[in-house]
């Protein structure tokens, strides 16, 4: 199945170049996706030398079927992570999560994409153990969120959190 980007997506022609000959660098990335394109962004902005590598397509590969959908909330993750890895450790990987969030909207506004916040849902089709779980994580944590008694069109309650979404077709 074709995905709606690889469908639609305009590619610029020319923006990158074989390589020939021997370079150098600070830094190597390898791969041409969204993170490693924004990886190589990022490490020039702070003044390395960078070369970036795909071996096919740039923004081909994962990159072309995902989503780009970019959040802090990742199924059912914080519950599990204060288990396994303590409160304090989840606290920095829901604030690391926002920082790439905000850094990203940052981004969007100098960049030519569409660039949405939208509400991300957690929900459950059957028993909502595993969201009260969460949601008493979120309480724990301090993450700002909302309980619907009942998501758009789905059976059981949810769980709100930031959501963002960039369209590829420009």
């Amino acid at each position: 199945m074709t995905s709606l980007w690889e469908a639609s997506a305009v590619r610029p022609q020319g923006y990158a170049k074989a390589l020939e000959g021997d370079r150098s660098a600070d830094v190597l990335v390898i791969g041409g996706g969204m993170a490693g394109v924004l990886c190589a962004y990022l490490l020039s902005e702070a003044g390395c030398r960078c070369a970036l590598v795909e071996g096919g397509q740039v923004g081909a590969g994962v990159t072309a079927n995902t989503t780009a959908k970019v959040t802090a909330q990742h199924d059912l993750v914080y519950d599990r992570l204060i288990k396994k890895r303590g409160a304090d450790a989840a606290r920095l990987y829901f604030e690391a999560n926002q920082a790439a969030v905000a850094g990203l909207r940052q981004l969007a506004d100098d960049a030519p994409c569409d660039f949405e916040e939208k509400t991300a849902y957690v929900y459950a089709t059957g028993s909502t153990a595993g969201i009260e779980r969460e949601l008493a994580a979120y309480e724990q944590l301090g993450i700002p969120h909302h309980v619907l008694p009942r998501a758009p069109r789905l059976r059981t309650g949810a769980l709100w959190a930031w959501s963002v979404r960039r369209s590829s077709t420009r």
